[in-house]
C-alpha cells in the first residue's frame, strides 16, 4: 500500500555507504534532521555475525561476509542483488544467475558491490590517496577522458576532512615529497604509518632507483600508503593485528567502515535508517524541483515467494541526495524515466556514461628460497610505487601506479589454499609443485612453507579515462525481485589503458629481474577478461572501483552535476559518490568521493541558511 512519510526532513539520502553514512552525520552535527533510505539490510547484523560468515564461507571472496547467501547466483531470488564474487566467476554474462546484464560485444565489468548498511565501504582494503595535478585536468593536459570543473587546491581542505572522519594513517612528508602536492601549513595525518612489511623492504631495497618504465625517465621509490587502518589505538578500535583479510573484513575492526559513522549519525538522534527500502523513482513537480522519492520495501533480503515487495511509500525533505553507487544512482534515475516519461537530471543525455574502473594488470613471481618475501603477514598492502603516475607518457598510454601486496598469491589463484592442495591431490594447479607426488606431513609442511613465504604480488592500477561507450542502462528484459529493470552493461578497455598494460607488463619484467624473481604471472587469451594489443594477450581484473556514470562539469551540456555535485536540472538534488568523478587517476577513488561528499555538504548547509 503506498503511502507518504508524515515526517518532513532537512534532507533525504539514498545509501549508507561512505558518502551517505558521513553526509548524515555531517548535516546531523549541523543540526539537520536525515532520513537515510538503505536498499539492503540495516545493522541488525553485528560485525562478529558478518566475520563468522566470513570464516565459514568455502570460498573466501570480497562479497563472503554479506548477505544474502541463497541467490547469489540467482538474482531473481534476491530482493537486493548486487555484482558478486561468484557471479563475475561463474556467470558474468548469463543475467539468469548475475545481477549486471552486460549487452552484447561487451567485456565484462570486473567489479562488485555491497547493498547493505556501509554499503561497498565494508569490503574496502583501506587504502586512503590524494588525486593530484593532471589527474583533475587529463583533457587539457594529455588529451584523454575529461576534465574536472575543480582542481587540487579546491578540494585540498576536504581531503584533510575526509582524512580525519576515517582516522588516515600515512606520513605526509613522504608523500608531499613523492606526489609534489601540498598538504597544508601545519597538517598532518591523524595516525603515523602503518609499519612497512618485510616484502616492502625487500622490495625497497632492489627496486628503489631503478628505471621500470621504459617511456618514462621517473625512477621507482617505494613509499608507504595511507590507509584508513589503525596503527594504534584510535578512536575507540584496535591496532591491525596483520591479519591480511582487509578485504573483505578485518577480524579487530582496525580498518575504517562506515557503519561506524552511521552508528554515530544514528546516536545524535537526528538521523533515521530505513533500511530494506528500495528507491525507484524521483519525483519532479513542474518547476523541476524534486518533491519525493518513491521506495518499495521488503521483509528479508532472500525470498522463496514469487515477489518481495512488502510495501512503497514517498519520502519528502527540503534536500535530496543520491548516494547510492555509480551504477545504483544511474539506475534510480534512468528507471524514473522509463516510469515517468521524463528525464531526470539527464538533460545532456549523460546518466550513465563514462562507467569506468581501474582495470588491474596482475604480476606474481616466486623470490630465491634465499630472498623469502613472507606474505600472508600484515594488511593486504602498506606500501606502493607511486612515482610513475603521472608524466607525457600520459599522452599516449594509460598511467599506473603500483601496489605492493602482502597476501602471497591469494588474488591471482586462491591460496594458500591451492598450493596446498596441489601437494595434497598429486596435482599442479598453481605451477609449483614441483613434484605432483603425496607427502609425509614433514615433507608437506616444508614444502608448502617454501613455496608461501617466498610468493611475490603486484597490482598495477591502470588509469581509464570517461569513455561515453562505457555506460549502464536499464536491462529491457532482466527485473529484480521487486520488479525494477537490472543493469546492463557496456564496457571494454581502449587502447590507451591497453597501452598501458603493455607498459604495466614491461615493468613487470623489469621488477622481476630486480628481485632475481621467477615470473608465475599468466594469461588466459580465451577467459572472459582478456583482449590483445599488438600482437599480445593480457587480461585484467576490477578493482572494485565503479565510477563515472553522472559526472561533474563546468556546464549542464557536458555533465550530469556541478563541481558541488549538484545537478544541474534539479536545485535540491544532489548526486554523490564515485559517480561524480570525471576521471579516475590511478589511486583507489575511495578518499576522493569522500572529500567531494564533504564539499557538497559545504554546499547544503551554504544553500539552507
Amino acid at each position: 500500500m503506498r503511502r507518504t512519510r508524515q515526517e518532513r526532513y532537512d534532507a533525504v539520502i539514498v545509501g549508507s555507504g561512505f558518502a551517505g553514512a558521513n553526509m548524515a552525520w555531517l548535516l546531523a552535527r549541523a543540526g539537520k534532521r536525515v532520513l537515510v533510505l538503505e536498499a539492503g539490510p540495516g545493522l541488525d547484523t553485528t560485525h562478529g555475525e558478518l566475520l563468522e560468515r566470513y570464516l565459514l564461507a568455502t570460498i573466501k571472496t570480497p562479497t563472503a561476509p554479506y548477505p544474502p547467501d541463497a541467490g547469489a547466483l540467482d538474482p531473481s531470488r534476491t530482493n537486493a542483488p548486487r555484482p558478486t564474487t561468484e557471479a563475475l566467476l561463474f556467470a558474468w554474462n548469463d543475467p539468469a544467475r548475475s545481477y549486471l546484464e552486460h549487452a552484447p560485444g561487451s567485456l565484462p565489468f570486473g567489479s562488485t558491490s555491497e547493498r547493505l548498511a556501509g554499503g561497498t565501504g565494508n569490503h574496502w582494503m583501506g587504502t586512503a590517496i590524494r588525486m593530484d595535478g593532471a589527474d583533475f585536468s587529463l583533457r587539457s593536459t594529455y588529451g584523454h577522458g575529461l576534465d574536472w570543473p575543480l582542481g587540487y587546491d579546491d578540494l585540498e581542505p576536504y581531503y584533510r576532512q575526509a582524512e580525519q572522519l576515517i582516522g588516515v594513517a600515512g606520513d605526509r612528508a613522504e608523500q608531499e615529497e613523492v606526489n609534489g602536492i601540498p598538504y597544508g601549513a601545519g597538517y598532518d595525518y591523524p595516525q603515523g604509518p602503518i609499519a612497512a612489511s618485510h616484502g616492502d623492504r625487500v622490495f625497497r631495497a632492489r627496486v628503489d632507483g631503478a628505471a621500470i618504465a621504459p617511456d618514462s625517465p621517473a625512477l621507482a621509490r617505494t613509499t608507504s600508503t595511507p590507509a584508513g587502518r589503525n596503527a594504534g589505538p584510535f578512536m575507540n578500535r584496535s591496532p591491525c593485528r596483520g591479519s591480511t583479510s582487509c578485504t573483505p573484513i578485518c577480524p579487530v575492526r582496525a580498518k575504517y567502515d562506515p557503519r561506524v559513522t552511521l552508528r554515530m549519525a544514528l546516536d545524535t538522534g537526528r538521523v533515521e535508517l530505513l533500511a530494506k527500502t528500495v528507491v525507484d523513482a524521483v519525483h519532479i513537480d513542474e518547476g523541476g524541483a524534486v518533491t519525493g522519492l518513491h521506495y518499495l520495501t521488503y521483509d528479508d533480503v532472500s525470498v522463496p515467494a514469487a515477489t518481495g515487495r512488502t510495501g512503497e511509500g514517498v519520502a519528502t525533505a527540503d534536500v535530496y541526495v543520491l548516494a547510492a553507487h555509480a551504477i545504483e544512482n544511474a539506475r534510480i534515475l534512468l528507471n524514473t524515466e522509463r516510469v515517468t516519461g521524463r528525464p531526470v537530471a539527464n538533460s545532456s543525455r549523460l546518466v550513465g556514461r563514462h562507467l569506468m574502473d581501474h582495470p588491474v594488470h596482475l604480476a606474481w613471481g616466486l623470490m630465491p628460497a634465499a630472498t623469502p618475501f613472507y606474505g600472508y603477514r600484515g594488511p593486504q598492502s602498506t606500501a606502493g610505487v607511486e612515482t610513475l603516475r603521472d608524466g607525457p607518457f600520459r599522452r599516449s598510454r594509460a598511467a599506473w601506479r603500483i601496489e605492493i601486496g602482502n597476501g602471497g598469491w591469494t588474488w591471482p589463484i586462491g591460496d594458500p589454499y591451492v598450493t596446498g592442495a596441489d601437494f595434497i591431490y598429486g596435482r599442479n594447479d598453481s605451477g609449483t609443485n614441483p613434484e605432483r607426488s603425496i607427502l609425509s606431513n614433514r615433507r608437506y609442511l616444508e614444502a608448502v612453507n617454501g613455496i608461501l613465504t617466498r610468493q611475490l604480488r603486484l597490482a598495477f592500477l591502470v588509469e581509464q579515462e570517461a569513455d561515453p561507450s562505457n555506460r549502464v542502462e536499464l536491462s529491457d528484459t532482466w527485473t529484480d525481485n521487486l520488479g525494477i529493470p537490472r543493469p546492463r552493461i557496456a564496457y571494454g578497455v581502449s587502447d590507451y589503458v591497453r597501452a598501458g598494460f603493455a607498459s604495466a607488463r614491461a615493468a613487470t619484467t623489469r621488477i622481476m629481474g630486480l628481485l632475481d624473481a621467477t615470473d608465475h604471472t599468466a594469461t588466459n587469451p580465451s577467459a572472459p577478461a582478456a583482449f590483445r594489443h599488438d600482437g599480445r594477450d593480457y587480461n585484467y581484473r576490477g578493482a572494485g572501483h565503479m565510477c563515472g556514470t553522472h559526472v561533474m562539469g563546468s556546464a549542464r551540456a557536458n555533465s550530469v552535476v556541478d563541481a558541488e555535485q549538484r545537478t544541474w536540472d534539479h536545485p535540491n538534488l544532489y548526486l554523490a559518490g564515485c559517480g561524480s568523478m570525471p576521471s579516475v587517476g590511478t589511486q583507489n577513488p575511495t578518499l576522493t568521493m569522500l572529500a567531494l561528499a564533504c564539499r557538497t555538504v559545504d554546499d547544503i548547509l551554504a544553500r539552507s541558511r
